[in-house]
């Protein structure tokens, strides 16, 4: 994917009249946008508004505006899903809008305008709270609640998707005609990433363990259902005992896992990451199982689940090789609540751990140990990502 920096400068006013239009489609009747407040800030990637959108007939929703701030946007291109955030998000919204619209997954997808890059959402409230509140300012039993309630959501939406992902496809050629997804190349994609830290750090790429982890990221068979892409707390809103995942613009079809690994090797991709401890991860994993096994049946036995979870986390270890070990090697910088070094520690731990315990990926578990006996003696003083202070707080 092509890193696009540029940013757009949008008029508000012409964002809110395209969401109007959109939402008039969409309704049948004209519609005012009312009493529309800025969400987010000035360098965002999206500019997102929450208003009050006002039909003809009287009946009025709380709404929120989403818009794309990339100068290179362009719903023609032929790259558009690969490489547009609103695009990915406005294909997941509207799949899981058409084939499960009654399972709260996320905001319900309402409108849009294709050419301007507008989205339109059902608001799902001002005062929710996310994961990060339990997580980093609660007790343990809360942060547990609110955990369970996250696994849940996760299996809710990895459910509904398995047997038909098929659909995302077909919602992807409605949205954005010119639009197809790349194929997979994640076989040469990880082996580049292998020989990299090789290069950096010493020992051999296990070409043979990277080669079954790629196989997998590209055939996932029954694990293939939509992959939320970014699970992170702060994408995860309390409503009342349940959980709304929230920001689609990193979905697509994938390896279910992917998603569901986030719980044992620390949210990689979230400013806000800290470790669960082991036997509230095993109840976490356990409500998620739960759902996805109402689907899957005894596919999903401890054997299969646990060989997946481990080829799952080995992904997420190379890929967060891939972007932080130049920095870590440099400095030890932080990003949000932790430091690079100490995330970058506790995946080599949880995922020599994970294929140790499923008795997989051997040669893979070999290097990644010389990995991390490596980093450990240019990094003597760093140690490895914290609990989140929930689970250092104590229960209530």
């Amino acid at each position: 994917m092509k890193v696009v920096n540029a940013l757009r400068d949008l008029d508000q006013a012409k964002v809110i009249t395209a969401a109007a239009a959109a939402l008039a489609t969409t309704f049948g009747e004209a519609v005012d946008i009312r009493n529309v407040r800025v969400l987010s800030s000035a360098e965002r990637r999206n500019l997102i508004l929450r208003g009050i959108a006002i039909r003809d007939s009287g009946q009025d929703r709380s709404i929120i505006i989403k818009a794309t701030r990339s100068g290179a946007y362009d719903p023609t291109a032929a790259d558009a899903f690969d490489e547009f955030g609103l695009v990915r998000e406005w294909v997941a919204t509207a799949f899981l809008s058409a084939q499960a619209p009654a399972r709260g997954h996320g905001a319900l997808f309402l409108a849009g305008d294709v050419q301007h890059g507008v989205l339109v959402f059902e608001d799902l409230g001002a005062e929710l709270d996310s994961l990060v509140g339990p997580l980093l300012h609660g007790k343990s039993d809360a942060a547990e609640r609110a955990l369970m309630a996250y696994a849940l959501a996760l299996g809710r939406l990895h459910a509904d998707t398995v047997t038909n992902i098929v659909e995302h496809g077909r919602a992807l050629q409605t949205c954005f005609p010119a639009a197809s997804r790349n194929p997979p190349r994640d076989n040469s994609r990880l082996e580049e990433i292998a020989v990299q830290v090789c290069n950096r750090i010493g020992g051999a790429p296990p070409r043979g363990d990277v080669a079954q982890i790629a196989k997998r990221l590209d055939e996932p068979g029954i694990w293939n259902g939509l992959v939320h892409g970014d699970p992170c707390p702060d994408n995860a809103l309390l409503q009342n005992s349940h959980v709304r995942l929230i920001d689609y613009e990193f979905a697509g079809p994938g390896h279910v896992l992917l998603d569901a690994a986030y719980w044992r090797i620390g949210f990689p991709t979230c400013w806000c990451a800290g470790r669960i401890p082991d036997p509230i991860v095993a109840r976490v994993e356990a409500a998620y199982r739960s759902q996805l096994g109402a689907v899957l049946g005894s596919e999903v036995n401890d054997t299969v689940f646990h060989s997946e979870m481990a080829l799952m986390a080995a992904v997420w270890l190379l890929r967060r090789l891939a972007m932080h070990l130049d920095t870590g090697l440099k400095e030890d910088r932080m990003w949000g609540i932790a430091s690079i070094r100490s995330r970058l520690l506790w995946y080599l731990d949880v995922t020599i751990a994970m294929t140790e315990a499923a008795e997989v990926l051997p040669e893979f578990r070999s290097v990644a140990r010389a990995w991390s006996a490596e980093l450990r003696t240019r990094w003597p003083s760093s140690g490895l990502l914290s609990l989140y202070p929930a689970f250092v707080h104590g229960s209530n």
